[in-house]
């Protein structure tokens, strides 16, 4: 048994000479084999071992027995220990989450607090084949088939290959004590469920069920690292300055180019749905945007595809404004100006409303101002918050791209109107 364990730790380089291991202990078969196994191998390895324990609160005194059974076995081997104890049932409620997915939490957050170079746990091969039938009951995809890493960050699974049945025979076998957690037995959780009637259904249709199984995970996981490298590659190939450039993701395969939109968005902290994803993939053959999450959206110009953030699109940019002489006016140190004399009314500055239009200086030709942004290309998420200045006749600039016509410099042009931004206060 411990040779096969050492070849799932040397397959995946799960230790190096040197590491402080943290193993996370529950008390159960498995988590006690794995903790015998690492103080076995210390010298082998070269490493140094450490315990930690969660006491959730859920089973009473039974539960508080686990802790003090893991706590005992620990100073007997001379094993530092680490001992967290949480009401799980109580606290999930609070945080309006499952008890198992705010358990896990708090777990791993656990964990992290303690100084280590890996933290080992002991899910094994029945945990994995558990896992996968658990998200394709739930909806997945080709990556939570995948079901559990081995190694992920610097948690380690050296009992990864280990079915269930392999473990609580070794433990008979080499007399290593453990605690039966009674709430295994008990249908309420989904996984107990898979565990107990549906797993033992399949080896009944074949007795081969849970290796066939571990087969199965093994192929997806290398074929899932082709895939994400290859991904990682196009995406390489199509990001440039915070887009994906459109004509070059298109040349990839569909299941490419979900990968690389989804690996853009997680930039972004933004994980996309089946739905969302679809409606982005839609985005590549037009022009258009689509609201991905509050203020973030997806936006194609036919040229490119990036996420948008639209949340200060109304804020509306504050500006001074103050008439100079010809002889006194610097371009150089304003965002907009116009001939003075040449204004009908009273100036405004405000955002830009369906149906303006301007004629821009020296283009002989009438537009609207979403034409003329469109021809600019001005990102849709500023359009909102550029100032449209106007007078009683109508739209006379766009500050910071165009003038209009009959508002410009000439030949006699005496006083220019000025506008210029306000100095930010950060």
């Amino acid at each position: 048994m411990n040779n096969k364990i050492n070849t799932t730790i040397e397959k995946y380089n799960m230790l190096s000479s040197g590491d402080r291991v943290l193993v996370a202990v529950s008390g159960g078969a498995d988590s006690m084999l794995l903790l015998h196994y690492m103080l076995s191998m210390r010298n082998k390895y070269n490493i140094t071992v450490c315990a930690a324990h969660v006491e959730h609160g859920i089973r009473g005194q039974s539960s508080v027995d686990d802790a003090e059974f893991v706590k005992s076995y620990c100073n007997a081997n001379a094993v530092a220990y680490y001992q967290l104890s949480i009401n799980a049932v109580n606290e999930s409620k609070k945080r309006k989450m499952g008890v198992e997915e705010y358990s896990r939490e708090k777990r791993y957050a656990f964990f992290d607090t303690i100084d280590c170079d890996k933290i080992a746990t002991a899910h094994n091969l029945s945990d994995n084949i558990e896992t996968l039938l658990f998200r394709l009951s739930r909806k997945t995809g080709l990556k939570g088939a995948c079901a559990i890493p081995p190694v992920r960050g610097k948690i380690i699974r050296p009992l990864i290959e280990l079915s269930s049945e392999e473990i609580r025979q070794y433990c008979a076998e080499n007399h290593i004590e453990y605690r039966v957690d009674s709430t295994n037995f008990s249908n309420d959780y989904a996984r107990n469920y898979i565990r107990n009637h549906i797993i033992p259904d399949f080896k009944k249709l074949n007795c081969d069920f849970e290796k066939n199984t571990a087969d199965f995970i093994s192929d997806i996981n290398e074929d899932m690292t082709f895939i994400e490298e290859y991904a990682d590659e196009a995406y390489s190939n199509t990001f440039f300055n915070d887009k994906l450039k459109i004509s070059v993701l298109s040349k990839y395969s569909i299941s490419i180019i979900k990968r690389v939109i989804l690996n853009y968005f997680s930039v972004y902290n933004i994980r996309l749905d089946r739905v969302h994803l679809n409606s982005v993939i839609a985005l590549l053959d037009k022009v258009g945007r689509i609201q991905i999450c509050g203020d973030y959206y997806a936006v194609s110009d036919s040229e490119y595809l990036r996420c948008a953030d639209f949340s200060k699109r109304n804020n509306i940019f504050p500006f001074v404004s103050k008439v100079l002489k010809f002889s006194e006016f610097d371009f150089k140190s304003v965002d907009f100006y116009c001939d003075y004399d040449k204004i009908i009314g009273t100036v405004k500055i405000r955002g830009r409303m369906p149906g303006d239009k301007i004629s821009p200086a020296g283009r002989g030709c009438t537009k609207t101002l979403k034409k003329l942004f469109n021809e600019l290309k001005i990102p849709q998420e500023l359009r909102e918050s550029i100032g449209i200045v106007t007078d009683e006749q109508g739209v006379i600039g766009v500050i910071g791209y165009c003038v209009a016509q009959r508002v410009s410099l000439s030949a006699s042009t005496q006083n220019i109107y000025c506008l210029s931004g306000l100095p930010s206060e950060d």
